[in-house]
């Protein structure tokens, strides 16, 4: 298992996917402080350029990061039932298992440079051009992060487990579309009416990364009070568990 790791962490980090990905992530949480602060030079008094509104930007669009978690699921499987690759690693001696989980592993790993370099340039940019707000938003944007991770995760791992289900990934990104959103937008409208339906929208993992309600200050978000931070931590924790099973059980199915 461990080598099986070792090879995907090397295949992985040197291809120019994870990089391209990681930098246009970047590029783009500097690009809109870089905005915010040329926004200054027209217009002394421009309300908006605060880290106040750059990070909460971010901690209000906590479902791009679950879009991107699919990106780098399909960073991690290279398309490897197509190019028929993964039959070299069987035939190495590796299990379907220890292949399945040493993807989700790397995933994770991927994914986590990439967001800490993302938030480090959107708050260390922050604080360099723009208003600095306070610390309060910067441990906002730290929580809702933290809040988020495991359904971040879940989100990785059910690309990957649904590449292995279908066998294709276009049938990945479309079954992943279809359950990761499609579904829980359809059960949240259901939810208006039925009491049921409502209570099973909130906690679905696109729900709670995407749900925010205006107040006097600014915005609450799912993870705003101690029960929602838990239940969004519970959600992804459960998603994880889930999508790893089912991922297990396609990758022992697929034939090869």
């Amino acid at each position: 298992m461990t080598n099986c790791i070792k090879s995907e962490f090397y295949r992985v980090f040197h291809t120019k996917s994870v990089y391209l990905l990681t930098g246009a992530c970047l590029l783009a949480a500097l690009l809109l402080n870089v905005v915010l602060w040329v926004m200054t030079i027209f217009e002394p008094d421009f309300p908006w350029a605060t880290t106040k509104f750059s990070l909460s930007m971010l901690e209000s669009a906590m479902y791009i990061p679950l879009f991107l978690s699919a990106v780098m699921g399909s960073v991690v499987v290279s398309d490897e039932l197509k190019h028929r690759t993964i039959n070299n690693s069987i035939a190495f001696g590796l299990s379907r298992e220890q292949i399945y989980l040493s993807k989700v592993i790397v995933g994770i790993a991927a994914s986590a440079v990439c967001l800490l370099v993302t938030e480090a340039g959107l708050i260390g940019s922050g604080y360099l051009l723009l208003e600095n707000s306070g610390l309060a938003y910067t441990l906002s944007l730290l929580k809702g992060t933290a809040a988020c991770v495991p359904a971040w995760i879940a989100g990785m791992a059910a690309f990957v487990s649904l590449y292995y289900a279908t066998g294709k990934e276009s049938g990945g990104i479309w079954s992943w579309m279809l359950i990761m959103v499609a579904v829980p937008a359809a059960v949240s409208i259901l939810g208006m009416k039925f009491e049921l339906c409502a209570r099973l929208s909130s906690w679905m993992l696109y729900t709670l990364v995407s749900y925010t309600k205006p107040n006097e200050e600014w915005l609450t978000f799912s993870w705003s009070t101690t029960a929602g931070f838990l239940k969004c931590q519970e959600a992804g924790i459960i998603g994880i568990s889930l999508f790893v099973v089912l991922g297990i059980l396609a990758i022992r199915r697929r034939e090869l």
